[in-house]
């Protein structure tokens, strides 16, 4: 009996193994070997898939065992704890000073009020409602009220206070992802900004930018090769970098990447034209990671694309999120629309994705202009 690696997933609670088990005469039957860190146990589950010979049949099937394997969760679990309320509750608990647990109760129990409801479940805490709870704090919460010569004034919070309600409730949010109560789809902490902060204009690279940066030669050329990728597919840095050909499939002329993002788990199918991933894989021998030779240091990236830049005459302070900002800024002033955007990207909601797209103000000028093809119908020698 002899069993072979195909695919591994780490996860923060464990990691699951994709193998083949080859006894004797018998098909090669797929299964995944469960690693759980909190109890440092293993235990096997058979997919019910089995290799046929047939390297086309196979090559679906082992695609399908993928997908499985990365879409498997382990939680760590207390059936203790049965909503975000308890949950909080029970964190609270924790802190050892009274004094210390004022404002994080205060923070909970302005939560209740924006949610309307004493319990609050896991599956209320998503991005949704995450941004809504922040324009509810700007906007509509009220201080407690407080009596005053004519009556009962209600005063609105101030900046600093609403501040304080969300870092709270984000931090136990937080705290629940982690654990596992939480699914890590349901939204984004980058996704979720602070009060206060102020979200600038992205930088993105234009399309000729792109263009003119694909053809300068650099001495770095796996890391271009890498970059020119996450452009093309929309993904996240961290995805692309520790891509792997058993992700790559060749369907109907054109390439198909299988990829889970790290981030938020999702299983995206990211399509690469013939040509480009052949210039990636120029060659490579077609085993294992596709760049094996890029810096884990994002800084280190971040300064050769700089560089890059810099010996193709463009001026921008660029970082690795720029390619998949400028992705989503091309597409959508090409006239792709912004919900087939966010899907490409992996966002669960179009609202993330408008905070992607660089508009500058020459993009303000020209839409601006396409008025101009009704002004200038104006009768100007006519008083209104």
């Amino acid at each position: 009996m002899k069993n072979i690696l195909i695919y591994k997933h780490k996860t923060a609670f464990g990691t699951i193994f994709l193998k083949g088990r080859k006894n004797g005469q018998n098909p090669e039957s797929l299964y995944l070997e469960i690693y759980l860190k909190e109890t440092q146990k293993r235990h096997l589950e058979f997919l019910g898939l089995y290799f046929t010979g047939n390297p086309l049949i196979d090559n679906t099937i082992k695609h399908d065992a993928i997908t499985r394997c990365i879409n498997y969760v382990l939680l760590e679990k207390n059936d203790k704890i049965t909503s975000f309320t308890a949950f909080c509750e029970s964190e609270i608990l924790k802190i050892d000073k009274l004094q210390s647990r004022k404002t994080p109760n205060s923070s909970l129990q302005k939560f209740r009020q924006f949610a309307k409801r004493e319990d609050i479940p896991f599956t209320f805490i998503n991005e949704k409602n995450l941004l809504l709870y922040r324009e509810w704090l700007l906007n509509e919460a009220l201080n407690d009220c407080r009596k005053t010569a004519d009556g009962t004034e209600y005063k609105q919070m101030e900046r600093g206070t609403c501040d304080g309600y969300m870092s709270v409730i984000m931090r136990y949010a937080n705290r629940a992802q982690r654990k596992g109560y939480i699914s890590l789809s349901a939204y984004s902490n980058d996704d979720i900004p602070a009060i206060g902060k102020v979200i600038k204009v992205p930088i993105t690279l234009t399309e000729d930018e792109i263009i003119k940066l694909q053809s300068t030669p650099y001495e770095k050329q796996e890391i271009c090769k890498a970059l020119m990728l996450q452009f093309a597919c929309g993904q996240r840095w961290g995805d692309v970098k520790d891509m792997t050909w058993d992700q790559i499939l060749f369907e109907d002329g054109q390439y198909k990447i299988v990829l889970k993002q790290e981030k938020t788990d999702k299983v995206l199918p990211s399509f690469i034209s013939k040509d480009l991933m052949n210039w990636v894989g120029k060659g490579k021998e077609r085993k294992g990671k596709i760049f094996s030779k890029i810096p884990q240091d994002c800084q280190t990236v971040r300064e050769h694309l700089q560089k890059w830049c810099k010996d193709a005459g463009i001026d921008k302070k660029v970082g690795t999120h720029t390619m998949r900002r400028s992705c989503a800024t091309i597409l959508y002033k090409k006239g792709v629309e912004l919900l087939t955007i966010s899907k490409i990207l992996g966002h669960s909601t179009t609202d993330i994705t408008r905070r992607y797209i660089g508009i500058d103000e020459k993009d303000i000028r020209k839409g601006l202009d396409i008025l101009k093809s009704v002004t200038s119908r104006f009768d100007f020698g006519k008083v209104a």
